[in-house]
């Protein structure tokens, strides 16, 4: 298995410095190390990061990533892309293979146990996977199920159902994801200017392959994409500290 972390997003005014937010440090360990943590508990064989290069030579996240994986790779995204399957189809060639691979956000943790979840997907036999939580609010991508409980459609920014839909994929064959995504592009059928992971599940869907759904309550779903949601992220920290202590 591989995992490709994505690592995009705004970055956070901290003492003057625009740090990425997550590269914020809480008890002396980054959120970027917690995400870390996390996924090798999938034991990949890689994990292969999509850095933007400013934030390689603003901030030297290429050694952050050595010191704390060291099954780590570091792919420079030059620039702004069309969207996360453009920055995930920077990683072509090192996922392009019949092995398992997930795509993650780096500025979306998931406090579930990410071992039985693909284990899940698996028992299923399934060609894919993704993991939904409850929410209508249209930021999110959703997942409607077929009477047999599979995903047949995924639409994003557009709630068709209450199943949103987190930043975790799971392709049995990483070559399948890179066939998909290449086909999302080719298609050209952008969503507010740009091409979205959550794409390339209809295309699986067109093409007959059974996509999973697994499923994690509201709280164990953490996305840091602002500054409203790190407060809140540690604030939840703070509290599960306190009373881990009491």
């Amino acid at each position: 298995m591989k995992i490709v972390v994505l690592m995009g997003g705004e970055n956070l005014d901290i003492k003057g410095e625009r740090y990425p937010l997550y590269m914020t440090e809480f008890n002396e360990e980054l959120i970027l190390e917690r995400q870390i943590a996390a996924l090798q508990t999938l034991d990949p064989s890689a994990i292969i990061f999509c850095v933007r290069r400013s934030d390689i030579y603003d901030f030297n996240v290429d050694d952050v990533i050595a010191q704390s994986a060291e099954n780590g790779a570091c792919v420079e995204v030059s620039g702004p892309t069309a969207g996360s399957v453009c920055t995930a189809l920077l990683a072509a060639e090192q996922i392009d293979k019949d092995e398992e691979i997930i795509l993650v956000a780096v500025d979306e943790l998931i406090d579930a146990d990410l071992t039985q979840i693909v284990r899940a997907f698996r028992d299923r036999k399934a060609d894919a996977g993704v993991v939904s939580f409850r929410s209508v609010h249209p930021r999110y991508s959703f997942a409607l199920l077929d009477d047999d409980g599979f995903v047949c459609e995924v639409a994003e920014k557009r709630p068709i159902s209450k199943h949103a839909l987190a930043s975790f994929y799971y392709f049995r064959k990483g070559s399948d994801f890179v066939l998909c995504a290449q086909s999302v592009v080719r298609k050209d059928r952008k969503i507010k200017d740009a091409f979205f992971i959550s794409q390339t599940i209809n295309e699986m869907v067109l093409r007959h392959k059974t996509v999973a759904i697994e499923f994690i309550d509201n709280d164990q779903f953490h996305p840091v994409k602002t500054e409203m949601q790190l407060a809140q992220y540690i604030s939840q920290l703070h509290e599960h500290r306190e009373g881990f202590l009491h």
